[in-house]
């Protein structure tokens, strides 16, 4: 079994000097000796290094680096790629690999660790040992494999990763409902209507990107808050379009009395600015705020997380697709999830 590693820094690419967590070249490759050390050389990796940043410090201009250096890479010279990353932006990465490499016919597994190798407290080794095991399941797709605070090994769908909580550093999925586990007697898949079936894992989707991906027209992101004013908010000419991270019952921000968001939604219509807004449900009753959001314009994308919409508008505003609001309702790699019943 050949396994393609690639690593990109973060915790789990740095090491502890001085009380100061830091990347530091190479730190990761220690996973593989450690790996060795505990199984032998049952695995052939090879290793390459397009990035090495704490992952607070991603831009969407490291994607670029990342697509390119995956792009290059003969996929049927390997049984799988896990990429290590940094766990602070890790379900925004994952998310854009998920979109990229929907058509992969081999296990992408993006990992990370909530410590730095050297404390005891570590999963990053866990991680990757099981990021291992679930490969030689051959499940197509682009995952993540963590550790969580019950020991438990998680495999995530990529698209559908949630930013972990701030508290206890733990992530989840999107509609809660995790892929499976990597367990002792192997992958546990957790059989529920909002996961894809065995057979349609199996019959990966067509390449659609059709150019190499190149980040030019910036997505505007802003989450709502009590309090938020519209005033404060610049619209650029490199801004290609706006999202709206909703609160959950899909409203926003009504903003302030001297700029509500009526008058910010003018101001990018009068820009030309499109504006979306996740996640809606596929309800028929909205309330009045939403009601009036559609009424203005906003596209609203339904059952999607917020980082999968992020991605995916960053994709659609930098790639040529004539019929960008087509492509954010259709499901590339499992974002959208089923209607709730």
């Amino acid at each position: 079994m050949k396994i393609l590693v690639i690593l990109t820094g973060g915790t789990i690419g740095s090491l502890i000097s001085e009380n100061v967590i830091n990347v530091k070249e190479g730190a990761s490759v220690k996973l593989i000796e450690m790996y060795q050390e505990k199984n032998g050389n049952d695995v052939e990796f090879e290793v390459i290094q397009p990035l090495n940043i704490l992952s607070e410090n991603l831009e969407p201009s490291y994607w670029e680096v990342l697509c390119n250096c995956l792009d290059q890479v003969e996929f049927s010279q390997y049984q799988g790629i896990i990429i290590t990353h940094g766990s602070d932006t890790l379900s925004y990465t994952a998310a854009m690999m998920g979109l990229c490499y929907s058509h992969t016919n081999i296990p992408i597994v993006l990992i990370a660790s909530n410590y730095a190798l050297q404390d005891e407290r570590s999963n990053g080794f866990a991680n990757f040992y099981h990021a291992v095991c679930f490969m030689k399941e051959k499940r197509a797709g682009v995952f993540v494999v963590y550790q969580n605070d019950k020991q438990e090994n998680i495999v995530y769908l990529a698209t559908r990763l949630k930013e972990a909580d701030t508290y206890s550093d733990q992530f989840s999925s999107f509609g809660r409902v995790d892929f499976g586990k990597v367990t002792e007697n192997g992958f546990l898949e957790m059989i529920h209507r909002q996961n894809p079936t065995l057979q349609e894992m199996q019959t990966p989707a067509a390449k659609w990107r059709k150019e190499k991906f190149r980040y030019t027209k910036k997505i505007l992101l802003i989450h709502s808050y009590p309090g938020l004013d519209y005033n404060c908010i610049s619209l650029d000419s490199e801004v290609g379009a706006v999202l709206f991270a909703t609160y959950h019952s899909a409203t926003v921000c009504g903003g302030c009395k001297q700029c509500p968001v009526e008058k910010f939604l003018k101001k990018c219509r009068d820009k030309r600015i499109e504006v979306y807004a996740c996640s809606f449900k596929p309800a028929k009753d909205f309330y009045a705020t939403s009601t009036e959001l559609l009424r203005q314009g906003v596209i609203p994308l339904v059952n999607i997380s917020t980082e999968a919409a992020y991605a995916k508008l960053i994709l659609a505003y930098n790639q040529p697709i004539k019929d960008r609001e087509a492509f954010m309702k259709e499901n590339i790699f499992y974002e959208i999830l089923p209607v709730l019943k």
